[in-house]
């Protein structure tokens, strides 16, 4: 039983949705766009929240550079205050994304979201 409880554990998952929209400015005008993620790892599993028991979701805003960066990231919400927010940061920080480019010059993209959610395997 207590193999099956590891094994429970080692097996759970980290589930995340993000949205690839944001937003450009030009000549003071906003431009809804979609940027194209091409490297995404997904976050590790807090150990204090695995040991609890703990599920829950986070939800970050960043930009991309127009080198494809995740840059001035920041938490949105959480419904697990002081659980995911450290693994979210650390993970999302090594996305990486096809620079975006507008009219021949790649763009920073503003107020991109993304929703990582923390689910524990199904026995």
């Amino acid at each position: 039983m207590r193999y099956l409880s590891i094994l429970f554990l080692f097996f759970s998952c980290v589930l995340f949705s993000a949205s690839d929209q944001g937003s450009i400015t030009v000549s003071g005008e906003t431009i809804e766009v979609s940027v194209e993620r091409i490297y995404s790892p997904a976050a590790d599993y807090p150990r204090s929240a695995l040991r609890r028991g703990t599920e829950g979701y986070v939800v970050i805003e960043f930009d991309v550079s127009p080198e494809g960066e995740v840059v001035d990231p920041y938490v949105v919400e959480t419904d697990q205050p002081g659980y995911f927010e450290r693994t979210v940061m650390r993970t999302i920080r090594r996305w990486a994304y096809e620079p975006y480019v507008y009219n021949g010059v790649p763009a920073t993209v503003n107020d991109v979201t993304a929703r990582f959610t923390f689910k524990l395997a199904e026995e």
